[in-house]
């Protein structure tokens, strides 16, 4: 299944326990909370919800365990979050401010980000007359500052398919067009954990044609993701998703060009507050963790860039604007030619 972080399943077991008045036993939980749901059950699962209560208890809440009188395996036990610890949500109250920021980052995760016990909490807040509930702020009675939308959604259209099929542990097939390719190939993976990277949505398997671990830019996905049973059960390791983002991060400390900008450019201010640019002796450093994406990304401000170092990627800026270049000539002499056989 997909690759719950360790923070996000406290947080989903945190909203199960408030969630009730009677409280859950840990069966109850194990089929409700995000990170629990279709793991075997067993010593591993057992030994995660102990981690993830003491967890929990470190950070100040306090569970309240009823034990029914006579069971003495552990099994009927219910797990509560006391009335009061967190407060009455009924007696929870922001001001214009929080409501505000709580707004903005319900809107950021619109879609796919948001397990389910966190859009249940998001639908309580909203459910609060004084909460906007994801309507632009420029358009609330009152206000008069426009605010920026922002949202981080899973654009690609494989992310909800491979989320699914990795929650349910099934392999998904797709074709993906690998950079330097001319066509795309099928490739058969057993999905790990989807992981957002500087904006763009990854996921991290292992490949079986490969027999590898490998991590896939979804943008590269050019078909539909069809997801099947496994031949042979399948684990996520349990560092899949923080091995794979401590892996980019590496190349992205390592993977450096050197450009010109034109001063004030949008080129010029994008690429000066993109994360950890400097500048050298003139040139504006930029780190990156793919050279095709980032041969794109400057390949799109035209003229405003030129890549001085390394040559590769000078090379591949040289060649995307060559194939631009030539397309607009075939583009331009068909409309040439057109135009003189309107005129003959």
């Amino acid at each position: 299944m997909t690759r719950i972080e360790a923070e996000e399943r406290q947080f989903s077991l945190l909203l199960a326990l408030v969630d009730t008045g009677v409280g859950f036993t840990k069966q109850e939980l194990f089929a409700r909370v995000a990170g629990y749901q279709g793991q075997p059950h067993g010593d591993a699962l057992e030994r995660m919800f102990e981690r993830d209560k003491d967890a929990l208890r470190e950070h100040g809440i306090v569970i309240d365990v009823v034990q029914p009188p006579g069971d003495d395996s552990n099994q009927e036990a219910r797990y509560r979050v006391l009335d009061g610890v967190l407060g009455d949500p009924a007696e929870l109250q922001f001001d214009a401010e929080e409501r505000d920021l709580l707004d903005l980052a319900l809107r950021v995760w619109h879609e796919g980000g948001l397990t389910e016990e966190a859009q249940r909490a998001a639908l309580k807040l909203r459910a609060d007359p004084e909460f906007r509930g994801g309507l632009p702020l420029e358009r609330t009675p009152g206000r008069t500052a426009a605010v920026l939308q922002a949202r981080q959604r899973p654009r690609e259209s494989a992310f909800q398919a491979l989320k699914r099929a990795a929650d349910r542990r099934r392999e998904v097939v797709f074709d993906y067009l690998k950079p330097g390719e001319r066509a795309p190939r099928l490739r058969t993976v057993q999905p790990w954990a989807t992981l957002l990277f500087r904006g763009r949505w990854l996921l991290v398997g292992l490949d079986l044609g490969a027999e590898d671990a490998r991590t896939f830019l979804m943008q590269r996905i050019t078909s539909p993701v069809r997801d099947r049973a496994a031949k042979q059960p399948f684990e996520a390791p349990a560092d899949a998703a923080e091995s794979a983002l401590a892996k980019l991060e590496e190349i992205w400390a390592s993977a450096c060009v050197g450009v010109h900008a034109v001063p004030g450019s949008d080129a010029d201010i994008r690429l000066r507050h993109r994360r950890d640019t400097v500048e050298d002796e003139g040139l504006l450093v930029v780190h990156h963790a793919d050279r095709h994406l980032i041969a794109d990304e400057l390949t799109g401000f035209g003229s405003d860039v030129a890549v001085v170092w390394p040559a590769e990627q000078r090379e591949l800026v040289r060649q995307r604007l060559e194939r631009i270049r030539d397309a607009h000539a075939d583009t331009d002499e068909r409309a040439a030619a057109a135009e003189r056989g309107s005129t003959a």
